[in-house]
């Protein structure tokens, strides 16, 4: 019982020197929708590296398969969209999206987007976004293409005004990030 008493007490000890050089990034959520039909959660995200803050758009997890059908297989690869280094420029670029839901269905712009597992990268690629209408709903469709076959997650303007209202009201809240 002495050395499993030990054992966890140096183990606690040393915790905190591992924890202090982990190099895994701290992803702080400003504003987080989850959809209760689909489980699907879109958020945006504030994650400090190096005394920078950087915000990001999450979009959810990308389903696999065409523009049409997709499966949901993959928790882990997540698409986050650059927004800015400060909440003034992360606002400024939502607005620049949220034009997109007034052009015509089908309109396509290209952006910049990170798709990696959990976190995202400074490695950014051509992220596909186009304007979407299904029945009476307006959506944004990200697509990245990948080895003949298309990764897509849908953004619906209710959820997308939401985190926009969602990160003003912090940037109100917090005027040292602005």
């Amino acid at each position: 019982m002495k050395r499993i008493t030990i054992l966890f007490a140096a183990l606690l000890c040393t915790a905190g020197l591992f924890a202090q050089s982990s190099k895994l990034p701290v992803v702080k959520d400003i504003v987080v929708i989850e959809n209760e039909n689909t489980g699907q959660a879109v958020s945006v995200v504030n994650i400090p590296l190096d005394g920078v803050n950087r915000y990001f758009l999450h979009v959810g997890n990308m389903g696999i398969g065409d523009k049409i059908v997709q499966v949901e297989v993959d928790p882990v690869y997540r698409l986050y969209i650059p927004l800015g280094n400060n909440i003034t420029d992360a606002v400024a670029k939502m607005e620049e999206l949220k034009t997109l839901y007034k052009e015509p269905k089908g309109t396509m712009r290209e952006i910049q987007g990170s798709f990696k597992p959990f976190f995202p990268t400074e490695e950014t690629e051509t992220v596909q976004v186009y304007k979407f209408k299904l029945l009476f709903e307006n959506k944004l469709q990200f697509v990245i293409e990948r080895d003949g076959y298309e990764r897509v997650a849908y953004l619906p303007k209710s959820e997308f005004n939401s985190l926009l209202r969602g990160l003003k009201f912090h940037g109100k809240l917090y005027p040292s990030e602005l």
